[in-house]
């Protein structure tokens, strides 16, 4: 995997945590929740593969991401 993608890996993963914590979604197993924010961002990346942030897409990475995770939250929060 190039740098470029490992960072961009990683930086989906932080954003979704920090949007999770702000929305108090938690799960009874730490490494389980991890494990799942590692999934939803590849997932993201997956989505958004073809995407220039401010080139053709309407909205930035950050509304986007914003908009991923809590879907992703509302769909898992009464699982």
């Amino acid at each position: 995997m190039k740098k470029a993608k490992v960072y961009s890996l990683c930086e989906a993963v932080a954003d979704i945590a920090y949007i999770a914590a702000k929305e108090n979604y938690r799960t009874n197993n730490s490494r389980e929740i991890i494990s799942q924010f590692i999934e939803w961002a590849k997932e993201f990346e997956y989505l958004h593969k073809h995407i220039e942030w401010g080139i053709n897409s309407p909205l930035d990475y950050i509304e986007s991401i914003d908009y991923f995770t809590l879907y992703k939250i509302n769909q898992w929060r009464n699982v």
